[in-house]
């Protein structure tokens, strides 16, 4: 049998092995894990649970319009068909209000998880600035790190290219953003993912500054890793990126540090057994999904930089 080694830049889960505990681990069935590229794949910074699955929650990282039937989310490879998915928290709740949410049984509900699709090919998400005044300042926010452009001209095409500089100056300070590339397309710009099946995500802001009105920066994901199929529940709402969507009734035993395949290169599924530590100190950057009931129900694990909700 041949064997594939593939490479590249990924932020660690934990900052290091002092003072750390591994209580936990389970028999994962590859049925749990969706398909996802043709490999079933468990993300490093992805919670266990009690029922032998890794966490079903996720954040949507495009915006989703109510009643529809797709959801593209940061960490499809969780869901599996049947999970009933509430809405826990959104971009700018606590993790107090997070964590009632699931305790009490109160977050509102969004659907159920009819399939899960997927390709095999790079995620491609554009921000796309409109309606500019000079001296709004537009920020792109790429997986938790921020860059902004001050308008200088009321046309949009200037305010894409300003911040693809931006994004670019800071890109080559830093690894963060290696496998991420930028283009521009008169008022679009686009970020591209080097590597298939890694999903990343974009959010925007504008502030009016010194502008007499405010332009906007839309971002959607024009290609997405893998998507949710839902039947919706009645008057689920418009949903915007960074609501935090899942099931309410697994419990969170520990973090997985690792990725690991379910999936061997002949494209068999194979069961695994993984560990997962109740005790460290964690990256909060490298998680692809935090919440407050998560903090809440593992207090060993301590959350660097300090957990905000994001």
């Amino acid at each position: 049998m041949l064997t594939r080694y593939t490479y590249r830049i990924e932020r660690p889960v934990l900052y290091n092995n002092v003072n750390t505990e591994r209580l936990h681990g389970r028999y994962i069935n590859p049925s749990d894990i969706a398909k996802i590229g043709g490999h079933r794949r468990i993300i490093p910074g992805t919670f266990l649970t009690a029922a032998n699955r890794v966490l079903p929650r996720a954040r949507i990282i495009s915006p989703y319009t109510s009643d529809t039937t797709t959801v593209i989310v940061n960490n499809p490879s969780a869901f599996r068909v049947g999970d009933v998915l509430k809405v826990i928290g959104t971009p700018s709740s606590t993790p107090a209000a997070e964590n009632a949410a699931v305790v009490n049984a109160t977050a509102p509900n969004f659907g159920t998880v009819s399939a899960v699709s997927a390709i095999d090919g790079p995620q491609v998400t554009t921000a796309t600035i409109a309606f500019p005044a000079v001296g709004n300042i537009f920020t792109l926010i790429l997986d938790g790190i921020s860059f902004s452009f001050t308008a200088t001209t009321a046309i949009a095409a200037d305010i894409a290219t300003g911040l693809k500089a931006a994004f670019d100056a800071q890109k080559s300070q830093s690894s963060t953003w290696a496998d991420v590339d930028a283009t521009v397309n008169s008022a679009v710009l686009t970020f591209t993912h080097r590597q298939v099946r890694s999903v990343f995500t974009v959010s925007s802001s504008v502030a009016q500054g010194t502008g007499g009105s405010t332009g906007t920066a839309v971002v959607a994901v024009a290609t997405a890793v893998g998507a949710l199929t839902i039947t919706a529940s009645a008057a689920n709402g418009n949903q915007i990126i960074g609501t935090k969507i899942g099931t309410i009734t697994d419990i969170p035993l520990g973090v997985v540090t690792h990725e690991h395949y379910l999936t061997d290169d002949e494209g068999q599924d194979r069961a695994s057994a993984i560990a997962v530590y109740n005790m460290a100190a964690v990256n909060l950057l490298a998680l692809p999904y935090i919440d407050g009931h998560i903090v809440a129900s593992l207090p060993k694990l301590s959350f660097i930089p300090i957990y905000t909700g994001g």
